[in-house]
This record gives C-alpha cells, structure tokens and sequence, in this order.
C-alpha cells in the first residue's frame, strides 16, 4: 500500500509541474557549448514552443548536459556570482537559500534542465527527473538571465542559445 501511496503521489507531482515534454511541444530556439579555458563545461540548449524566443517569453526549456563532472556546490556557486556579474546583488540575496543544496553533484552525460510553463513559473529537472518548482516568476527571469540576457558574461553561447539572433 505504501508503495502506491507514492506512485499517486508521484503521478500527481508530475502531472501538476512543467514537465520535460515530448518534441512535439519544445522546439529548438539554439545551442552550443560552454568553454572555459581549453574545457568543454556543458552543451547548452534553448527551447520553447514556438521555436522562436523574446526576452521574457514562456513558456520555455533550457537544458545543460555536462562535458565533466561537477559538484553541487560548484553549480551554486558559479550561479552567484554570474548574478554578480550580472550586477544584480538582490538575485544573491533573494535566491541563495533556494540554490543551496538544490543541484546534485553532476557526471559527465547528465542533464540539468530548467523548464518555465506559459505564467514563467519554473521546475528544475535533473536527468528528466523533477528537483523542485519555483512559483515565482521573477526567479525565472533571475535564473535565465545568466544565458539569456544582453549583459550575459557569455555573449557567443548567448548568440548561438538565440539561433544567432542578437
């Protein structure tokens, strides 16, 4: 009995979040690799139902499959501070404590995605497998930005995320 318990439960979580759908709802927007030095970090990829992307537009998938492995804590803190670069300290402030603890550690072949539905509410996806839901949409934004934004510290992965479209 317990055990379906959990598998209704289970079901019910993942029938109430944005799922990692099918290719008939995503298409690709762009992709492409982020470098650091000499190293291959992880494939990128943007995604939305339209296969067209605007800034603020949703609902959209942005995933990472990792070249290397990484920990957690090394994912948490590469995302303060390129909301620091960013200049955007408030993001730190308002969204460290989400992030602390929230990503696994990473092998090479596994896959972080980020899914927004069409209100910009988000769910973290590790291996196609629901980490947690962040109902504020300005997260979304916060979080995206780091990929997405004209201010980005990554202005080529930006451009190939964006199908080459400034």
């Amino acid at each position: 009995m317990n055990f379906f318990k959990c598998a209704l439960v289970g079901t019910a979580l993942m029938l109430s979040c944005p799922t990692m759908a099918t290719t008939d709802k995503w298409q690709g927007v762009g992709e492409g690799v982020m470098r650091y030095l000499f190293w291959d970090i992880y494939h990128a990829e943007l995604a939305t139902d339209t296969g067209d992307y605007r800034q603020g537009q949703h609902p959209m998938r942005l995933s990472l499959t990792y070249l290397r492995d990484i920990e957690g804590d090394e994912i948490t803190k590469a995302t303060l501070d390129q909301w620091r670069k960013l200049d955007r300290p408030e993001y730190v402030r308002a969204y460290k404590a989400l992030l602390t603890d929230l990503w696994p550690d990473v092998s090479a072949g596994d896959t972080l995605s980020f899914v927004t539905d069409a209100n910009g509410q988000g769910a973290f996806f590790f291996n196609g497998e629901l980490l947690q839901r962040v109902e504020d949409p300005a997260f979304s934004e916060a979080f995206t930005a780091i990929w997405l934004s004209p201010k980005t510290t990554e202005p080529g992965l930006r451009a190939q995320l964006l199908g080459g479209r400034p």
